[in-house]
């Protein structure tokens, strides 16, 4: 702020003496000469030559990779040359004919021979397995079947007994009421009828004793065959699970067996495929250092790539500056020619190097001339911030006993000078706080002295 007050003060002091030559040597004022209408343009606040300032940037590409190998060897083969353009995976250069990359391949071979062996064991396992299940299974099967079958066994025999025993018991009962009402007869113990049906009696009763003593043999019968089929059940059970326990052990250690080939495997992939260096992003090939037949290793830079689709340009502005700039704003860019981006980033916080704050740009590649900007290139950056705030060029701005005044143009196309309140001075303009507003037509003579009440007329129509 000093240099633009220094700028001010030089400007005042120019006027002052401009106004002392109009004073007689013993202070004595000249006789009035009346002097044509001065010729000045005009500046209307808020509006015309919209408030810019410059910045120095450098462009850069979007992305740039630097290619090394991961393992050493020795270059067979260079497929790309400076200038080329390339894809993402598309192969840059080949290793091979060294120690390390004959043990990669081997190592490769080996592990896959590891592979099919150890695969070749899991099918003989699993078909191993299968058979087994499928036995115990035939047993565990049959033994259900026997189980049923018992339990079945033992319902029909009930159900037989107990209409068997009911039979029996009906006929018994009939006998016994015909004994009873038997006695009425005199002397019915000599009664023929009365001996027969007794006979009857004690015969049928005899077999319903015998029937009860049946059915508790044979009940016994029954459980002892239940429980025998359920033994053989459980049995058979315990085989299945004892089969079905031990290969899945055994498949356990297979497929943990598998996964460390596997993975042993896939390194060793990894490492041959290492031998095959590919573009890690699409661009241009900007460098090649490799040479065939030449040696190398990992972290050794062979080529480079950069993508130069989307430049971006690096600069900082001050803080008062970034109060005015949002990020999606447009600039425009110039060294031979000129071209036009917007801002992708701001950072929240100042550098603690320059106590600037970092500004990222991204350049139009739509935009006229932009294919004239290249990366590694210094360019000029030019911000015109949207703000409602009015700016006004430092060089309408005059200091006086410290305070700031300007020369505004009336109606009546006079000079009408007025005090203002100065804000942020940024680049070549200065914020106004108070004094102006919008509309508010300023003069710009900087050839001419002007002073309040003098007539002017404008280079260009008043508008």
């Amino acid at each position: 702020m000093k240099n633009h007050i220094l700028k001010l003060a030089i400007f005042a002091l120019s006027s002052s003496l401009l106004l002392t030559s109009c004073i007689g040597g013993e202070g004595e004022i000249k006789e009035e000469v009346k002097v044509p209408a001065k010729r000045v343009e005009r500046y209307v606040a808020g509006t015309d030559a919209p408030l810019s300032f410059s910045k120095n940037g450098q462009v850069q590409t979007d992305q740039k990779a630097m290619v090394m190998p991961e393992v050493p060897g020795k270059i067979t083969k260079v497929q790309v040359k400076v200038g080329d353009k390339v894809k993402k995976g598309d192969l840059l250069v080949t290793l091979g004919e060294s120690l390390s990359t004959d043990i990669s391949e081997l190592s490769y071979k080996s592990a896959l021979d590891g592979l099919q062996k150890l695969d070749d064991s899991k099918f003989k396992t699993d078909y191993a397995a299968q058979k087994d299940i499928e036995s115990v299974m035939m047993g565990y099967y049959a033994a259900t079947e026997s189980f049923d079958n018992a339990i079945r066994s033992k319902d029909h025999a009930e159900d037989l007994y107990d209409e068997q025993y009911d039979s029996l018991d009906d006929q018994v009962d009939e006998l016994k009421d015909t004994l009873r009402s038997m006695r009425n007869i005199p002397n019915y113990n000599d009664d023929p009828n009365y001996v027969q049906i007794k006979t009857q009696y004690e015969q049928l009763k005899s077999q319903l004793e015998q029937a009860e003593i049946g059915r508790d043999a044979q009940e016994d019968q029954l459980d002892f065959a239940i429980e025998m089929a359920r033994q053989q059940l459980a049995s058979s059970i315990l085989a299945v699970e004892g089969v079905q326990a031990r290969y899945s052990l055994q498949f356990i250690q297979l497929d943990s067996t598998i996964l460390q080939a596997q993975t042993g495997a896939d390194i060793s992939k990894l490492q041959e495929e290492a031998k095959q260096i590919k573009a890690p992003i699409s661009g241009v090939v900007t460098s090649v250092q490799a040479e065939e037949n030449s040696s190398t290793g990992p972290g050794q830079p062979l080529l480079t790539i950069e993508n130069l689709d989307t430049l971006t340009v690096s600069t900082s502005i001050n803080k008062e500056e970034a109060n005015l700039v949002r990020v999606g704003d447009k600039i425009t860019l110039e060294n031979t020619s000129e071209t036009t981006g917007k801002i992708t980033s701001i950072s929240p916080t100042l550098s603690a190097r320059t106590g600037k704050i970092a500004v990222e740009i991204t350049l139009d590649q739509n935009s006229q001339n932009s294919e004239n900007i290249l990366a590694g290139e210094l360019v000029n950056i030019v911000f015109t911030p949207n703000t409602q705030s009015i700016f006004i060029p430092l060089a309408n701005v005059t200091i006086e006993d410290k305070k700031y005044f300007v020369k505004l143009i009336d109606t009546e196309r006079q000079i009408e000078k007025r005090e203002v309140t100065p804000g942020e001075f940024i680049g070549e303009y200065v914020e106004v706080l108070e004094g102006l507003a919008k509309g508010d037509v300023l003069a710009i003579a900087p050839n001419t002295f002007l002073r309040e009440g003098d007539k002017v007329v404008y280079k260009v129509k008043f508008q």
